[in-house]
């Protein structure tokens, strides 16, 4: 999987002003996400190891985009 890592310094990012950099730089369709206090899709990982969503992310998607190390993206592209 691709990962892009994003730090913005200046101004205060909320979760559409993330998602919407995410979006400009993936080109693809958003697969899961997560702001650090919610996430999607809401499901149970049977692996254990990891959240739902990120699970769910890694296996249907090829990119990851993470901003300010707090949003994090998956997209299939």
């Amino acid at each position: 999987m691709r990962v892009v890592r994003i730090n913005i310094e200046g101004i205060d990012i909320d979760f559409e002003k993330a998602k919407k950099i995410a979006d400009a730089v993936a080109g693809g369709m958003l697969i899961a996400w997560s702001d650090g206090k919610r996430n999607y899709p809401d499901v149970t990982c049977i692996c254990g190891d990891k959240p739902g969503w990120m699970a769910y992310g890694e296996t249907r998607g090829n990119l990851r985009v993470e901003i300010n190390n707090v949003f994090v993206f998956y997209y299939r592209v």
